[in-house]
Parts: C-alpha cells; structure tokens; sequence
C-alpha cells in the first residue's frame, strides 16, 4: 500500500506539473506575440521619425510612403505580372530542387559506394557561391524563365540533399537490418523505413528552401530579365525610388510567408502528431 501510494502521489504531481506547464504555454506564446507585435511597432515608429530627419527620404522613404507605394502597385497590372512571373519560377525552381534534392540525397545514401565517390564532389560544388554560377547558367538556359529556374533549383537542390544525405545516414542501422531479415526488398525498405524516419529533416529541409529558392529567383531577375519582382526592384534603386524598392521587398517577403505557410499545411497533413506535441 505505501508503495501505490506512494507512486499516487508521484503520478499526481507529474499530473500536476503537466496541467500546470499546459497552462502555462498560452499565457507564454501570448506574452512572446505581444512583444513582436510591439518590437515591430517600435522599429516602424523610428524608421518614421528618421525619415527626413537622420536621413534624406531618397534612401529610405518612410513606412507611410512604402505603405502608400505598394497599394498603388498593386492596383496595377503590370506589378501583378511581376508577381506573377516571380511565383512562377519560384514554384517550379522549389519543385525541381526538392525532387532532384531528395532523389541524389537518399539514393546517395542508401548506396554508400556511389555516397563515397559523389558526396565530396557535390561538397566541393555546394562551397561555390550561388551568385557565382549565375551568369554561367543564364548563358546555358537564356534571359527567360529557363534560367530563373535553374538557379532556384539550384540553390534548393543542396538545402534538400544534406537533409535528406544526413537523415539517412543517422538512421539506426539495426532497424534497416531488423527489416532485411525479415524478407523485405530494398524497394520497400526505402519506402516503408528510410522515408518515414527522414520525415523530420525532410520537412524541416521544404520550409527552409523556400526563402533560399526566392533567393535565387531574385539572383536571376537582377543579373538579366525584362519582368519579376526583382526586376521591378533593380529599376527602382536605379531610379533611387527607396518606397518602390521597400514595396518590392514587402512583397517578396509575404511570397515567402504564404510559401512556408503552404510547407506547414503540409507538414501538418504528413506529421500531425508533431502538430498534436507543440500544442
């Protein structure tokens, strides 16, 4: 008796400390939004009050103008045919380097001899600076949306192949060969162990390629094109259009919040016990 008792009153205080800690969640994600809500507030309030004060507004107009700038912008149809093209190779850049990303990282290795001779290579490729091949890959693939895909692919491809190189690589062994014993061919031990076991880095590697593909996009749209959100940007700092330049940015910066927020449905769709432990 003084043993169940005693492991009552254990159960009871982790039962306890659990609500309690479960209480205490809201209350710290509340405190958490309120302070970025007024940080952002803050930082807006200065940037205003510097605005023709600390600096002229050529350089960087004010949150008002950029305000006013970017609803105008998007009131016409040439700047939604910028978005348009910009989503466009954004999209197709992402998917191309997430397939081909994951295809090299886990047949690599899963096939150590072919993980062995290629991995280095790709590390050697991988430690070129993006903006570096650019140019070499605009002369291969054109001016138009070919070449914009290519670097965005480009630059997701190496986010997706170290995700899912590594993940597979730190899958315990013992439960690969748990499943060889039991008869299993290798086409369903890719599918039904290593995929499942690298859902974790494979999921985390989608939401961090997103701002990484929109880099190369831009990359792109910067060195040659006739039409994108970074076209649009490169011909208003030339202009020294500071509010245009800012309302350029505001709107690449919210492609990527509706991009990462489409890779957390999904996330939540494929891995909804991850939704279940964060809440």
């Amino acid at each position: 008796m003084a043993v169940s008792a005693e492991g009552d009153t254990i159960l009871m205080g982790k039962s306890t400390t659990g609500s309690a800690s479960l209480k205490r969640r809201p209350k710290t994600r509340r405190s958490i939004r309120i302070a970025q809500i007024i940080s952002v507030i803050v930082i807006l309030g200065l940037w205003q009050l510097a605005d023709n004060r600390l600096f002229p507004d050529y350089l960087i107009s004010s949150p008002y103008n950029v305000v006013r700038r970017l609803f105008s912008l998007l009131s016409t149809v040439t700047m939604w045919h910028n978005i348009g093209a910009t989503a466009e190779e954004l999209a197709l850049g992402y998917l191309l380097g997430v397939v081909t990303g994951v295809a090299f990282g886990v047949g690599l290795a899963y096939w150590r001899v072919a993980g062995a001779t290629f991995e280095p290579l790709i590390t050697i490729i991988n430690g070129i600076p993006k903006i570096a091949l650019a140019p070499l890959l605009l002369i291969w693939f054109g001016l138009g949306l070919a070449s914009k895909v290519a670097i965005a692919s480009m630059t997701v491809f190496f986010v997706m192949f170290y995700n899912s190189y590594l993940g597979v690589r730190s899958m315990p062994s013992e439960l690969v060969e748990v499943v060889k014993l039991m008869g299993a061919s290798r086409s369903v031990v890719l599918r039904k162990v290593v995929l499942p076991q690298i859902s974790t880095p494979l999921v985390t590697g989608l939401r961090s390629a997103v701002p990484f593909a929109m880099i190369g996009v831009i990359v792109g749209e910067f060195i040659a094109a006739d039409v994108g959100v970074g076209y649009f940007i490169r011909n208003s700092s030339e202009n020294f259009d500071s509010a245009s330049v800012f309302a350029g940015i505001v709107v690449l910066v919210l492609m990527i919040i509706v991009g990462t927020g489409i890779i957390s449905m999904f996330e939540r769709w494929i891995m909804p016990w991850r939704t279940h432990e964060e809440e």
